[in-house]
């Protein structure tokens, strides 16, 4: 007995060492944690000013909209970037934009302030979402960890409409949390909060519809779910019923309805579809990522050692569970499947904040490799901890490149140099500086593309600075066929009136206005035209029709109307 006893102990001895080095850690405070990593990574991006992309648009040119807080349910009838001639619905896109003005009004740092906000809320819902998935805490945690700092999501955060992919996550993280608290209690609460969280995330990206299946996928390779319970029909009928609201909504609204070919998407799909290889390469390997990228100037040599680094460390793991990486996979390519039918011609920018969400997919993934199945949780800690750093640093100097106009579109330039857009960008924040180089520029991106939006524009502007009239007219002509950019109309009246062309000079000024009622110049430039010509009736019912929407007319041009009435 004594002999079996010591046997016993010898086992027993021999077992501990194996418990000691697979026992889970603790991490203290894990939310504190998270906020704490990522106030301190983008805290200085509160500082930032504007890229000049888009950003202008919806915080300045917007800002008569964003003032009036009936438009967030006027955000549900209209596009994103026009009422009528536009194709993205994305009304709590804008009504973050309007609650922001509510706070902050046009200071850019209460925006930038807003996209940290944003990504902390998202970040902390996905710590959660992780557990709820069956991921031991510390695994969660660790692997929230790489979401918090991975630089290729920077752009979401450092970018002002980058909240479009942050506020997708936070419903998305947030429906998928209510739907699995709804799966394991079966309360009402959670189905109710479920529903409301898918349709937030329907109502702010059109990515959203493949959130549900993505989710689904899920539930299947990771937890004990049975999709084919009868009990779960009531959760999928909120789910059609989200969807069903969301695209009646969306189909009442002013947009322009304009539907993929066929044949256009049989040509782009294998095309667009190589675009994983190149976003898996950035997850990975974030080495080259851009501020502005394209599909035809990004190389895929980081996808395919991605793709092989990946295949190599799932194929020597350890107890490695199948059915989690394909679901891993399977989240990935869902998510990404809009951009896969996505036509250049819409948006030829394949930015990379719109890894936010397929990124979780190569996240759950990697919880099945040697990082996690081989390694003692110690080693693993450190080994995260290690490749955090390594990402913290590159996405300090990827930030950097989001802090002001020429500093965004030198970088654009420099990681896509047959862009014409960004060429053309970059040519217009150097005009003034660098003359020379700017027309160089412009230049290049012209011949890029002739038909680019605003190189036109900008080739017209620039002749009729150096007084070269019918050069100027040529491009602005040219410019009205590719955009109807409205700052167009103002630069032609000027060209209008020089030719002594009154009829011309008054159309194109009313045109401008249509677009840009409360611009100064403009309406003083406007009543002086109309003053000229003598239409001294006209020019007082415009004034009148100013001063009703609140713009102050210089008394000296309203006297001189008043007087021309009384000849």
């Amino acid at each position: 007995m004594a002999k079996n006893l010591e046997k016993n102990t010898t086992r027993k001895e021999e077992v501990n060492p194996i418990v000691v080095r697979t026992a889970s850690i603790r991490i203290p405070y894990p939310l504190i944690l998270l906020s704490a990593i990522v106030l301190l990574l983008y805290g200085s991006s509160i500082n930032f000013g504007f890229t000049e992309l888009d950003d202008t648009i919806f915080i300045n040119e917007t800002q008569a909209y964003n003032a009036d807080l009936s438009n967030l349910a006027h955000s549900f009838q209209r596009g994103v970037f026009s009422d009528t001639n536009d194709t993205y619905y994305r009304p709590l896109l804008l009504d973050s934009f309007v609650l922001n003005h509510a706070i902050s009004g046009t200071n850019v740092k209460g925006y930038h302030a807003m996209n940290v906000l944003f990504h902390l809320l998202a970040v902390l819902l996905l710590f959660m979402l992780f557990k709820r998935l069956n991921l031991e805490p510390w695994k969660a945690f660790l692997l929230t960890c790489l979401f918090a700092v991975h630089p290729v999501l920077s752009q979401a955060v450092a970018w002002i409409p980058g909240r479009n992919d942050t506020l997708l996550a936070i419903f998305s993280f947030a429906f998928m949390i209510g739907a699995l608290d709804y799966l394991r209690t079966g309360k009402w609460k959670f189905l109710l909060l479920q529903f409301a969280c898918l349709l937030g995330a329907l109502f702010t990206k059109e990515t959203a519809v493949f959130v549900a299946p993505a989710f689904l996928l899920l539930c299947i390779t990771m937890t004990e779910f049975h999709w084919k319970e009868r009990k779960n029909l009531l959760l999928y009928a909120t789910w059609f019923v989200a969807v069903l609201g969301w695209f009646a909504l969306r189909s009442m609204a002013t947009i322009k309805n304009d539907p993929i070919q066929f044949s256009t998407l049989a040509t782009n799909f294998p095309i667009r579809l190589s675009l994983a290889v190149q976003y898996l390469g950035k997850i990975i390997f974030p080495f080259n990522l851009s501020v502005f990228p394209m599909l035809r100037e990004t190389t895929y040599l980081f996808g395919i050692l991605a793709i092989i680094a990946l295949a190599v460390m799932i194929w020597f793991a350890k107890g490695r569970n199948t059915k989690i990486i394909l679901g891993g996979v399977g989240f990935f390519l869902l998510l990404l499947f809009p951009l896969f039918v996505l036509p250049s011609a819409l948006n030829d920018q394949d930015f990379e904040h719109r890894l936010y969400m397929p990124v979780i997919g190569m996240l759950i993934l990697l919880s099945q490799t040697v990082l996690f199945k081989n390694l003692n949780p110690k080693q693993t800690l450190y080994t995260v901890i290690g490749v955090c750093l390594l990402f913290v640093g590159i996405n300090i100097m990827h930030q950097q490149k989001f802090e002001d106009p020429l500093t965004f579109w030198t970088a654009a330039v420099n990681s896509t140099p047959k862009s014409s857009y960004a060429n053309m960008m970059l040519a217009a924040r150097l005009k003034k500086t660098e003359p020379a180089k700017a027309d160089e520029l412009m230049r290049k991106a012209y011949e890029i593309n002739p038909k680019e939006k605003y190189v036109n524009y900008y080739l017209g502007k620039d002749f009729l600075d150096k007084n070269a009239i019918d050069s100027s007219e040529k491009y602005l002509l040219a410019e009205l066929k590719t955009s109807a950019y409205f700052d167009t109309y103002f630069l032609l009246s000027r060209i209008a009136f020089q030719k002594n062309d009154t009829a011309a000079t008054q159309r194109y000024m009313e045109q401008y206005l249509e677009k840009d009622p409360a611009n100064g110049q403009a309406i003083n430039n406007y009543i002086l035209m109309l003053t000229q010509s003598g239409q001294w009736k006209k020019a007082m019912d415009f004034i009148t029709k100013k001063e009703s929407e609140g713009i102050a007319i210089p008394s000296d041009l309203k006297n001189m109307v008043k007087q021309g009435l009384g000849k």
